[in-house]
């Protein structure tokens, strides 16, 4: 592992969160004035830990998430990494990597899988590169053999696993996930969410993850915050939210009334990933 790698551990280890959101706001400017899309939110997310971020559409959560990324400035509030505030990122990677939501346009069409995979590692020797990038697809359940393919040629539970990887290569501190399973079939997403759960036990990164649906978020995540209209209407751990003598706001105990008869079924904490096929070491991929 790299010099820099080991670094980032030492630093870590000294502080109590790996992110932590204070009073962070932001308004946007239009033509009938001043809208303000998050209002005063405040949360931390330590190593190991998930937290779901729940919402409506408009609720705010896709400028919540891009402020948490660096992608956006707010305007009154802090985002600390590991103790230290974090600045706007302009192309450069880091502590905080993000899954999108669509993983056919979040990789490159022209380059093959393996060279989007490295992307975050630019600076690494090529044969660092390489080895880092093997581990990678292994880990997500993708055969290292194909990372010159493009990804044309891998179904959309495989881009997504694809997509992980990506946002894993650099040992990120802090994983955004942006609705992770929305665009994909029902029969991929328990996969997807097992193949999160199994790289969090093992990278031992924080996850933030945004979703419409509540199911998804108690399957991913100990903690979960309800949005809505910018505003923080819960924000506390699942035994919290389901706790009889815990008082809901009427809109969050609606949510849960209506999940509490379609929870999403997951199987057992595993990514699934390679597994040797045979005696002779022969690997078997991940199909979907």
């Amino acid at each position: 592992m790299k010099k820099r790698a080991l670094e980032r551990r030492a630093e870590t280890s000294e502080t109590p969160w790996a992110i932590e959101i204070k009073g962070l706001t932001k308004r946007f400017l239009g033509r009938g004035g001043d809208h303000t899309a998050l209002s005063d939110v405040s949360f931390a997310v330590g190593r190991g830990r998930t937290l779901a971020i729940v919402g409506e559409s408009g609720a705010g959560k896709t400028t919540l998430i891009r402020c948490v990324a660096g992608l956006e400035r707010p305007s009154s509030g802090q985002v600390l990494v590991n103790g230290r505030e974090l600045q706007l990122r302009h192309g450069r990677t880091g502590h905080v990597q993000m899954v999108f939501q669509n993983p056919r346009d979040a990789l490159d069409p022209m380059r093959g899988i393996g060279s989007s995979v490295g992307e975050p590692l630019r600076k690494w020797s090529r044969a660092e590169r390489r080895k880092r990038v093997t581990t990678l697809l292994s880990l997500v359940g993708i055969d290292p053999r194909r990372a010159g393919r493009r990804p044309n040629e891998f179904s959309g539970g495989q881009l997504q696993r694809i997509v992980i990887a990506r946002a894993l290569a650099p040992s990120p501190s802090v994983l955004l996930c942006d609705e992770p399973t929305s665009a994909l079939d029902v029969s991929v997403q328990a996969q997807i969410l097992n193949l999160l759960l199994s790289v969090q036990e093992q990278e031992r990164f924080a996850g933030i993850v945004v979703t419409h649906d509540l199911a998804v978020a108690r399957t991913l995540a100990e903690d979960v915050l309800f949005l809505r209209a910018g505003r923080v209407l819960f924000h506390g751990s699942f035994e919290q939210l389901v706790d009889p003598a815990t008082e809901l706001d009427p809109y969050v105990s609606g949510l849960v009334r209506t999940a509490r008869e379609s929870e999403l079924p997951v199987g057992s904490v595993e990514a699934g990933g390679f597994r040797p096929a045979s005696d002779d070491g022969a690997w078997q991929e991940v199909a979907s």
